[in-house]
């Protein structure tokens, strides 16, 4: 497994983070691939359909990270993120674990000390987790288990806690449950390549296929200023998500007739698009599918189209939106993940 780095000691200030955002508002109504064509030829503006030319390059995500340092509370209408500062007791037993680590390995000795933090600060989860890594030195994989699972009850966010447990089933021989954790470190940290890397060995281990794509919708927009002329150039089994994505940008008070800010990329936008994307297919039956809009139809299949819009879509560009996600949508993401982006469903080991 690749090496994480050690938790921060002091975790920082107080944030609440409104959810209501993701609650569809009462004004948005998804538009169909009909609808879609109305609002197109009824416009003051005309959309042009043209070829595409090029393919459109796959982006690099891979420079935005999240950062483990916040204790996140999902409390249902928000979450709350908090602030930690430890006491000069807990703080001293937090250095002295540390000398007995760094000078003697001494992991008993360390794990006493984790244990005074927890004692004076029991909501300390980075505590738990250092607990864990001295069990997993000495390849006690189930008390070290136990130890990432309390860091994680208390601070769901923290995608460490999550590929830390997963390590630990992996080398412990659980391969639903590393297959589990380590999804969910993913979707807590999207573009961290090396979560990726330990994604791609756990998930062959327990016989899933594991795709490495990036979403990459292949069209191109554009208007010129003053202007009535919008240009869409896209290749014939993009054309519903292209359109879809000109009316968004530039069609008349379209967006804010749907509850959004335009030019702003949300969750009901994508999903309107990527609904036109679907529609348009039954053109193109004969065709071979792209890697993109053949998982985007099994995940639709599957009921898990949120998720592709989050995992696939949203998060890759902004990571920290998953911050903004009450933990009963990250774990839905996570089963789209498995069974859509992934491959089959975990097999039973014997």
């Amino acid at each position: 497994m690749t090496k994480i780095t050690h938790m921060i000691k002091k975790i920082t200030p107080i944030l609440i983070i409104s959810l209501s955002y993701i609650l569809s508002a009462k004004s948005q109504t998804v538009h169909k691939a009909e609808d879609m064509y109305k609002i197109s030829h009824g416009s003051i503006l005309h959309y042009n359909i043209l070829p595409l030319k090029e393919t459109v390059p796959d982006k690099d995500y891979s420079s935005l990270h999240n950062e483990s340092n916040d204790i996140k509370i999902d409390t249902g209408n928000k979450v709350i993120v908090t602030s930690i500062l430890l006491s000069k007791a807990a703080d001293s037993a937090w250095y002295a674990a540390e000398n007995a680590l760094t000078e003697d390995k001494d992991y008993a000795a360390a794990r006493q000390f984790y244990k005074t933090v927890l004692e004076l600060q029991p909501d300390y989860y980075p505590a738990s987790v250092e607990i864990g890594k001295t069990f997993d030195h000495e390849e006690n994989y189930e008390k070290a288990e136990s130890a990432y699972k309390l860091a994680i009850a208390k601070n769901f966010y923290d995608y460490q806690s999550h590929w830390l447990l997963a390590d630990a089933y992996h080398k412990d021989a659980k391969y639903d449950e590393a297959v589990n954790e380590i999804t969910l470190a993913s979707i807590l940290n999207r573009n961290d390549t090396a979560i990726l890397s330990d994604m791609k060995e756990i998930y062959l281990d327990a016989h899933l296929s594991f795709g490495s794509w990036v979403f990459t919708p292949q069209y191109k927009i554009s208007k010129a200023s003053g202007s009535r002329d919008v240009n869409i150039m896209t290749k014939p089994e993009w054309e519903g998500y292209a359109t879809a994505k000109a009316i968004w940008k530039y069609e008349p008070g379209y967006a804010e007739s749907q509850g959004e800010k335009t030019g702003i990329n949300s969750y009901f936008e994508e999903k309107e698009c990527l609904l036109n994307l679907l529609a348009g297919q039954d053109k193109h039956i004969d065709a071979e599918l792209e890697k993109h809009i053949e998982v985007l139809k099994k995940a639709n299949e599957l009921h898990l189209l949120d998720g592709f819009i989050y995992y696939e879509v949203l998060l890759p560009s902004n990571p920290g939106l998953v911050y903004q996600l009450p933990t009963n949508v990250v774990r839905s993401i996570k089963n789209y993940v498995i069974l859509g982006h992934g491959g089959e469903e975990p097999k039973k080991k014997k």
